[in-house]
């Protein structure tokens, strides 16, 4: 029993942990039940209308980016009511450390949604889309931050610097939804995505130490840079990146390399639950994004492992003159690669689309009033994040459907979100974004000169959000058939104890 504990939370944690930081839908989709895309957060959601077919070229069009590193923690005020930056003695490093972590993360994502339809069958609501999606993630390591608080590589200093890295993917994604209703109360639905990996960059750090002492510097890497993508990266003599060959643009290739590439393949799901325990209650629990994607085409690899030590520039009589910044950084940059042994490959690597959790509770005031609760943990590679949202919802089926709601995020701020549908006839337009801000403030950014120079001059902008940790904004057109209830639940018997 202890041995088959141990394999399924080794599961776990290699399953959530791979890679993260990637894009999620807005909270404010999640209780307009008449938008199809709320599905997207919780497949067994099924949207009240017969069917739908999102209009090609202008649906689920989103944007979106997630950040800890431009938060209140970074734009600090001096004890005078300035602005300072990270230099200032009046700057409190422990708030920034407190809020980023090991890393600091800036992770931007878009996507858009060329086909998505789905229809109401005898046993159930089925869906399809397909999707293009591209996402980045960020991570720039504590230490960092920590050389502009205690110094520049002074004394007796670790350095990890390990947390560094830069990923990224482009994928395709075709997603099969199903939702089916057991009995009169629950609700269950899936999503199975295949995924077409198109490009894609890794950076796996296992190592990256500097020590500092007064005789000498010890550099310690060990990590590989994984790259798949359709373009020849050049090196130097010590397999150094120094350029990328022409891409080939042809339409052949093209073709070859985008729609016909099925070297990088697959999958994930979303699994999902609704629970209507009265006409006044309902409960839901969704999972997302449980999957990866294998990179095989078109490879390249760097690793890195070795250790590099810098004892000082010997300085004498017939050097002297020539020593300046660029010479001393040049001859270091040269030395370290020498000593760090890089080698190239073309090694096959995975990526994760960074797992989600959702919990919600709904109140129904009424037929067409609800307020709602949603719980979301996001996982990453080096921690996760949670957030809470607290909603008003008006369903006015037949033309609007509107949200507003507040979004509490733990070690991150706090900010409104605002969603919106409308419907004339059979067409349907709606908008979805969180994280609006609410708090703004004027920036005045002053600037220090060395001794004997003249400052330039401050940088003033005269209004601004006070804090910006995420932003997330979904919007597109759809055509809706049926739209007031299902054939077999229509929209007044659905609500008839009220």
């Amino acid at each position: 029993m202890k041995q088959q504990y141990k394999l399924l939370l080794t599961f776990t944690s290699v399953l959530f942990f791979w890679l993260g930081s990637y894009g999620q839908q807005p909270l404010s989709l999640y209780y307009l039940e008449n938008i199809p895309q709320s599905s997207f957060i919780n497949p067994a959601m099924a949207p009240r209308a017969n069917a739908f077919f999102g209009i090609p070229g202008v649906n689920a069009i989103y944007i979106g980016v997630n950040t800890d590193l431009f938060g209140s923690e970074l734009f600090q005020k001096a004890p005078d009511g300035s602005d300072i930056t990270l230099t200032s003695k009046y700057f409190d490093y422990n708030k920034l450390y407190k809020r980023i972590g090991k890393a600091g993360n800036l992770s931007p994502y878009f996507s858009i949604a060329p086909i998505a339809f789905g229809f109401s069958g005898k046993k159930g609501y089925f869906t399809f889309s397909w999707s293009e999606k591209v996402n980045a993630s960020m991570n720039l390591p504590k230490d960092l931050f920590t050389m502009a608080d205690i110094g520049l590589f002074p004394n007796g200093t670790h350095l990890d610097f390990s947390p560094l890295a830069l990923n990224a993917q482009y994928y395709r994604e075709l997603s099969f939804g199903y939702s089916y209703k057991f009995m009169s109360k629950l609700r269950v639905g899936a999503h199975v995505k295949l995924l077409q990996g198109l490009a894609a960059m890794k950076t796996d750090l296992e190592k990256f130490d500097i020590q500092t002492s007064t005789d000498e510097w010890l550099v310690d890497m060990e990590g590989t840079v994984y790259l798949s993508a359709p373009i020849t990266v050049t090196t130097d003599e010590n397999n150094v990146p120094d350029g990328m060959e022409d891409f080939d643009s042809s339409t052949k290739n093209l073709i070859n390399k985008g729609l016909l590439n099925f070297s990088n393949p697959g999958v994930a799901f979303d699994l999902g639950a609704v629970y209507e325990h009265n006409p006044s209650w309902t409960f839901s629990a969704s999972i997302n994004d449980l999957g990866f994607i294998k990179w095989g085409g078109d490879l390249t690899s760097l690793t890195a492992n070795g250790t590099y030590r810098f004892s000082g520039v010997n300085i004498d009589e017939s050097n002297i003159d020539s020593l300046s910044g660029d010479y001393i950084v040049n001859m270091v940059l040269d030395s370290l690669k020498n000593a760090v042994n890089l080698q190239r490959g073309s090694r096959s690597f995975s990526t994760g689309l960074g797992p989600k959790i959702y919990l919600g509770a709904k109140y129904n005031v009424n037929h067409y009033f609800a307020l709602g609760a949603v719980s979301r943990t996001s996982f990453y590679k080096n921690d996760f994040q949670q957030e809470f949202n607290v909603s008003a919802n008006l369903n006015l089926y037949h033309f609007l459907t509107t949200s507003v709601n507040y979004t509490l995020a733990v070690n991150g701020a706090n900010s409104v979100g605002f969603a919106l549908g409308l419907r004339g006839s059979s067409l349907q337009f709606y908008l979805a974004a969180d994280y609006l801000p609410y708090k703004w403030r004027p920036y005045t950014i002053n600037f220090t000169a060395d001794e004997g120079e003249q400052a330039n001059e401050p940088i003033e902008i005269p209004r601004a959000p006070k804090s910006f940790d995420n932003f997330n904004l979904m919007l597109g057109f759809n055509l809706l058939f049926g739209a007031n209830g299902f054939r077999d639940e229509p929209m007044i018997d659905a609500y008839e104890s009220f």
